[in-house]
């Protein structure tokens, strides 16, 4: 429901570029990482090839996935472990609350079962999530302490932020919030997070 991009029309979402392109705006904006968005890059049908150029440049990537996906392309042997290759996987907090902001049940239970055969293969797995009103501190630690049992190696934040294509308009986070939730959401912090 946060999510913009789906509100482009389908003409739009299905524009790609070629592997070609994107290895040329690498190499000419020279950064040492690549983050890859989405909606959802594994869709993209040479995601694999694209992953395994940037690999080669030794550019640090970073792969957005939802994870629905991710656990097939690893049985199809698309990616090889690499220190230059994370997956960073959208999770919005534990299951309740996932699958409410992604609108459908069951993908938490998806994206953790991806997160575990990516880890168990040797590959890098973050985490990033996206905080919107109603969140609640407490249940987020809980998150926290989830994602570190299940060994990612780190997990980024952020609030949720209004803009005009999402079709959810209501529960944004103004800043006073933001800063009262983030507050009580990281006092004390555990060092293992």
């Amino acid at each position: 429901a946060g999510c913009g991009k789906i509100q482009y029309p389908a003409q739009i979402l299905k524009k790609h570029l070629t592997v070609e392109q994107c290895l040329a705006a690498v190499d000419e904006c020279g950064a040492p990482m690549v983050s890859i968005p989405g909606g959802e890059p594994l869709m993209y049908p040479e995601i694999g090839r694209l992953v395994k150029e940037l690999v080669a440049r030794r550019k640090y990537v970073y792969l957005c996935t939802n994870a629905v996906l991710l656990q097939a392309k690893l049985e199809d042997g698309l990616f090889e472990p690499s220190t230059y290759l994370s997956f960073s996987v959208h999770m919005d907090g534990l299951r309740e609350e996932h699958d409410e902001a992604v609108c459908r049940d069951g993908v938490f239970d998806e994206a953790v079962g991806a997160i575990r055969e990516a880890l168990r293969r040797g590959f890098r797995v973050t985490t990033n999530t996206t905080l919107f009103d109603g969140a609640n501190p407490l249940r987020m630690r809980e998150f926290f302490d989830a994602m570190m049992d299940l060994g990612v190696e780190g997990m980024m934040i952020s609030p949720g932020y209004s803009y005009s294509k999402a079709p959810d308009q209501e529960h944004f986070l103004l800043q006073s919030r933001t800063h009262e939730l983030f507050a009580r959401m990281l006092s004390k912090p555990k060092k293992r997070w």
